[in-house]
């Protein structure tokens, strides 16, 4: 049997960590680490017991989170954009999708959080090696790097359950 469903994972304090494979959260319940606060209707079992699958687990011991980011990969942008060009506002496709360096690196621009967007290919190309206010096409929304509640919030969409109220 296939189950294809994540689990969200939260500290002690409730505070979200990440999303996991439901197999790692079995895992951490079954070893005691972890308590299941929220579980989905299917079933797994072994040769003696049945389990639902958990949806949201809750670590016992307190973990310490250092100050993380996120690195600003392809999927990462194409996600905090919600795969909509940031010059057109159209949705799309992942792979009918670009990465624009706001600031283009021929001048001086980085691959940073604040200084790339997902833009389609027209957009893209129009824009070309110009700065924003030379090609007159600005951002609908101003290039963030996101917060750990950010992603968590966007990788919970795969879950079947309302995390806003663990968020």
């Amino acid at each position: 049997m296939t189950i294809n469903t994540m689990t969200l994972k939260l500290d002690s304090a409730y505070k979200p960590i990440e999303i996991i494979s439901w197999q790692d959260a079995i895992s951490l319940v079954i070893t005691g680490k972890a308590y299941v606060v929220e579980s989905y209707e299917k079933l797994i079992r072994s040769a003696k017991e049945a389990w639902k699958v958990p949806a949201v687990i809750v670590l016992k011991q307190f973990i310490k989170l250092e100050y993380s980011s996120f690195s600003s990969t392809r999927k990462n942008i194409l996600l905090r954009d919600d795969y909509t060009c940031q010059y057109c506002a159209k949705r799309f496709h992942s792979e009918k999708l670009t990465l624009d360096h706001v600031v283009p690196r021929s001048r001086g621009g980085r691959r940073t959080w604040t200084n790339i967007v997902a833009a389609c290919q027209k957009c893209n190309q129009r824009k070309g090696n110009m700065l924003t206010h030379e090609a007159k096409m600005f951002p609908i929304n101003k290039p963030i790097a996101p917060n750990r509640k950010f992603l968590i919030k966007f990788l919970s969409s795969k879950l079947k359950i309302d995390v806003e109220s663990y968020i």
